[in-house]
């Protein structure tokens, strides 16, 4: 069964039956031409054997590979998690004001556990070469402004501004961290108020935990409430996930990434217009996506003047 949710990569439900006994398992494709086209199944499955054992619940991963001759592009197969998704569009999400409150409890202390895990033993280790708390901000950047000028069918000059900012004005991380790359409501399930997997990780690389908590905080995600990802107050979220990695948040740091997020954002909606209109991917939703261009750009240009 093919799952509608996710702008990215496919994925499909499929039981693996055998002698001895049968298995829920997820089967993700990136395909050539999808939204961050090309993929690699490497840095997902990475993570997800990472945090097995924390106290950050995922699912348990199985196999990858990026070789397309397989099934037509680099894939992932991953235990079945149950539970399901909270709306994360508009004002009615499905949850109570008290489920909402223990989630955002839940949703908050994982992002601190992500953020404290010792990567440096896992396979994500690979992906830490040359990177220091000092050089991870302009890193990031340099990906971002790549992947820019990879998709864009038009100048945007703002985004070369913003992208002037950001490499002149980079943070010194507190500590290398995973990433999820996209940590919000909508990226995990939940049964009776208890989340059950954090889900989506095809962003997931090293940096500062400062770029989750902005991104996680960016208002295109609060559904016009003031919560942050309409789980948690923004203090909550800062109070918690300094008490799981024991490190104060930094406003200025959080600042600079929220700008970062926002030309994460812009590219993402920059790649879907081209996803659609030169690379033949015919999902509907990335023509939507790309009429969110031009809010953005209106987004940063607020920020830049008021920083």
């Amino acid at each position: 069964m093919q799952f509608p949710s996710g702008f990215s990569w496919i994925t499909y439900a499929f039981t693996l039956k055998s002698e001895s006994g049968s298995q829920d398992l997820i089967l993700r494709i990136g395909p050539g031409n999808g939204l961050y086209a090309p993929y690699s199944a490497e840095p997902e499955f990475a993570a997800l054997a990472a945090v097995q054992g924390s106290s950050v619940a995922a699912p348990r991963p199985h196999y990858w590979s990026d070789d397309d001759t397989i099934l037509g592009g680099p894939f992932l197969i991953v235990d079945k998690a149950k539970g399901s998704t909270p709306i994360p569009w508009g004002h009615d999400d499905g949850l109570s004001d008290s489920a909402r409150a223990t989630i955002g409890a839940q949703f908050a202390d994982a992002l601190g556990a992500l953020h404290a895990i010792d990567w440096r033993g896992s396979p994500l280790a690979r992906f830490g070469d040359g990177l220091t708390k000092e050089n991870v901000a302009l890193r990031e950047v340099e990906r971002w402004e790549a992947g820019y000028r990879r998709w864009a069918l038009r100048p945007h000059p703002m985004l070369h501004k913003l992208i002037g900012w950001l490499r002149a004005n980079p943070p010194v991380a507190p500590r290398l961290s995973i990433i999820h790359g996209d940590y919000r409501l909508g990226n995990f399930l939940e049964v009776d108020g208890r989340i059950t997997a954090i889900l989506d990780w095809e962003l997931v690389h090293l940096g500062d935990p400062h770029e989750d908590i902005a991104w996680t905080c960016l208002p295109q995600y609060r559904g016009g409430t003031p919560l942050m990802s309409k789980l948690v107050s923004r203090e909550e979220l800062y109070n918690r996930h300094a008490v799981r990695t024991g490190v104060a948040v930094d406003p200025a740091n959080v600042h600079y990434y929220t700008l970062f997020s926002l030309l994460k954002l812009a590219v993402t909606h920059i790649a879907a217009a081209y996803a659609f209109e030169r690379n033949g991917f015919r999902d509907m939703r990335m023509p939507a996506m790309a009429t969110q261009i031009a809010p953005t750009l209106r987004q940063i240009e607020k920020l830049l003047v008021a920083a």
